[in-house]
Parts: C-alpha cells; structure tokens; sequence
C-alpha cells in the first residue's frame, strides 16, 4: 500500500518491483505449501511439481494484480486529490481483509484438496482402467446437496465424467476421489454421472471448477476470474485481450518475473552439482607455479572453487568457472589492482571490511584476462601476505 501510494497509482508493470514482489511470493509460497508437504511424505513427479508451481505463481501474480488495482482506486478522495497515507490505509484494510484472509484461506483449501487429486491422479494413470474411480463426500451434515448426488459415482479413469468433476467442485469443497477394485463396486451409469456432475457445477460461477487438477496439471481453475479472459487457452506470449490491455501487461510482466525465478532455480542447480563435483575426494588442493602470474603461485583449494562458483550469477558463469580450474595455465596476466581502489575509505563500514581483509592476511588483489570461448572475462585473484594468490571472481567486465 505504500509502495503504491508513494508512486500516486498501479499500473501492471508494477508487479516486478520488489515490495509487489515480495507480496506475490509469499502469496505463492502459502499457496504451494500444500504441494510440497505432499512431497515430504511421498514422491511427486518433478514435472508436475514444476507445472504447478508455474500455475501457482501467475494465479498469485493476478491475485495480486486485481488486489492492487481495487486498491488504487482509493487513493483519491471525493475531492479529486490524493488521500493521506493513513487514511488510505484505513480504506484498504478492507479489501486486504477480502484478499488475503476470506478468499486466500478457500484458496488454501481449494490448492490442498486440487494438488492431492493431481498427484493421486498421476498415480491412477499408471494403472490404467485396472481400477475404478469412485467420488466421495465428507459424509457429514455439511455436505452440499448438490455434491452429495455425486457420492459414490464409480467409473474407470477413462470416462469423460472425471474431465470435469475430479474434486474439489467447489471452494472449500471437501469431497475426494478413491480408486477401487474392478467388481467390488457397481460401474455407475456415465450419462447420469455427467448429468449429476453438471448439475453440481450448473450455475456460471461453479462452471470454473470443471477440469481435472492432474490432467491439466493445474491446480487453479484456468478459467478462474483472476486471470485474463481467454488464458485457458492462452500462454503469456500469445495474448488473449491484446497486448495493450491491463491483465496482458500483468501478464507479460509475470512472464518475465517466471522467467528469472526459472534461471534462479537453474543457477542454484548447477551451483550445487559444480560443488559437489569438486567435493567427491578427487579435487586436489594445489600451489600452482605459474609463468604468467602476477606473483608466481596460484592457490587453487576447494574453499577457493566454491567462493568463485557463489560469485557466478548464472549457468554460464557457473560453467565458464569450472573450465577456468581445468585452464588456469591460460590465464592472462593484464595490470594489477590493489586493496581499497574505487572503495569509499571514509566510509566505516567499507574501512572495517578492508581492515578484516588484512586480518586474514589478504594484502592486494590482482586482475588477470581470461579468454573462454571467444570471449574476455575479467578473474579476480586475493594476493596473500605469503606471496600467493587465491581464485576469488571473476565477471565480464573489469
């Protein structure tokens, strides 16, 4: 509320500023807990666990994007001038109310009961028309009337019925499906199924929750008010309203925030994969004497490797440091840069990191070139009281 009270209004492009950021992962994160607690007790397919992440953070995103667009229009009052923060705050408590404790606790409950069918789902897949399927209710007085007609619906996976009426049929919806043995239950009629299945979701804000969470592998109706209309069958890239319409702004702008969470998530694997190659008792900790060094030696140590590889900010980077350990003879040596230059020495802080630095006996750096595949990285080397160096980063530029 501030963030966007500061900026005098919301525009989707917004949403990957950090603060609207921050509002969107934890959102996303409440809602994909159900999912990963699942994984702690039984295997989820990968593939299905990155197709619902996926699904989660763009319905957390139009959350959020809806939540801010209601919100801005409250920052002006009667009079046409903008609203004093507290007052404005006290406007939107209302609609923060609505979103994020009425409709993100049936969310919660909707995300646990969909991922639960989307894994059990992939399951039965497996098994083919092996087994039945056989709808469930809570088999309490709580029960919907509509949802109740639906108890005990057996029919094998194969039937068009479960496309649309896998549970939950509803927010808060409590209903489940089980697989069966062949033969210990009756198959039910499958036109009478799927006219007791419409009839559960027949008024138009129920027709949402007609599709199948392991199917589609989503666990958020596709057709859910939140997102643009169109997107069920629409990607991010192929926009449905028009590229100049509000919810397709959001939309590409989430696009782009999806696409540096999915190069995050792939940094940190090859992080982790590089780091644990060089941890496997083959990697030797070497003094190298080098021609084309500075000082002559060159420490290479685990400890060394694994601060270059935190320094790579991607893949590539992670990948063009481990060919640097396997090349370090290539090193090219072009001036030399020495503790404290371009650093703010007034500055108390910039002081007591250098004055660490020299406690542990790092007395300079040096700069070398390195050139990788037709092109010039720039490795930075801490020079020792010893008179060694030790791999320390290495960027693009100087």
């Amino acid at each position: 509320m501030n963030h966007i009270h500061r900026n005098k209004g919301y525009k989707p492009e917004m949403l990957a500023d950090g603060p609207v950021r921050e509002l969107i992962t934890a959102t996303c994160d409440t809602l994909t807990e159900p999912l990963h607690n699942i994984g702690l007790r039984q295997e989820v397919p990968p593939e299905l666990t990155a197709a619902i992440d996926e699904n989660t953070f763009y319905f957390s995103g139009f959350k959020t994007h809806h939540e801010l667009v209601e919100a801005s229009r409250l920052l002006k009052g009667d009079d046409g001038n903008f609203k004093p923060f507290e007052q404005f705050r006290r406007d939107v408590e209302a609609i923060d109310s609505t979103y994020n404790r009425n409709y993100l606790q049936a969310e919660y409950n909707f995300a646990a009961a969909a991922s639960q069918m989307a894994v059990k789902w992939k399951e039965w897949e497996q098994d083919g028309d092996d087994y039945d399927l056989q709808y469930r209710t809570a088999g309490d007085d709580r029960v919907r009337e509509e949802h109740a007609a639906l108890d005990g619906v057996t029919l094998p996976p194969s039937d068009p019925f479960w496309n649309s009426y896998l549970p939950p049929n509803g927010w808060n919806c409590r209903c489940t499906t089980v697989q069966v043995r062949k033969g210990k239950y009756p198959q039910s009629d499958p036109e009478e199924a799927a006219a007791r299945g419409a009839a559960c979701t027949a008024r138009p804000k129920q027709q949402i929750f007609r599709f199948n969470p392991g199917k589609q592998q989503k666990i958020f109706p596709p057709k859910h008010p939140y997102f643009p209309k169109g997107c069920g069958d629409c990607s991010y890239k192929r926009l449905a309203e028009g590229k100049n319409s509000s919810n397709c702004k959001a939309c590409r702008t989430l696009g782009g925030i999806e696409k540096q969470r999915e190069e995050r998530e792939a940094t940190s694997t090859a992080r982790n994969n590089a780091i644990n190659s060089i941890s496997d008792g083959t990697f030797k900790n070497e003094l190298l004497g080098l021609e084309n060094i500075e000082t002559g030696f060159l420490y290479k140590s685990r400890k060394s490797v694994k601060n270059l590889l935190h320094h790579s900010i991607n893949v590539a980077e992670i990948e063009t440091a481990m060919s640097l350990i396997d090349h370090l003879d290539k090193l090219e040596f072009v001036r030399n840069s020495y503790l404290g230059e371009g650093k703010n020495l007034k500055d108390p802080i910039e002081q007591q990191k250098i004055q660490k630095k020299i406690d542990r006996g790092i007395i300079g750096y040096n700069i070398y070139y390195y050139k990788y595949n037709g092109r010039r990285w720039c490795v930075k080397t801490e020079v020792s009281y010893r008179g060694d160096e030790t791999l320390y980063s290495f960027t693009k530029k100087p």
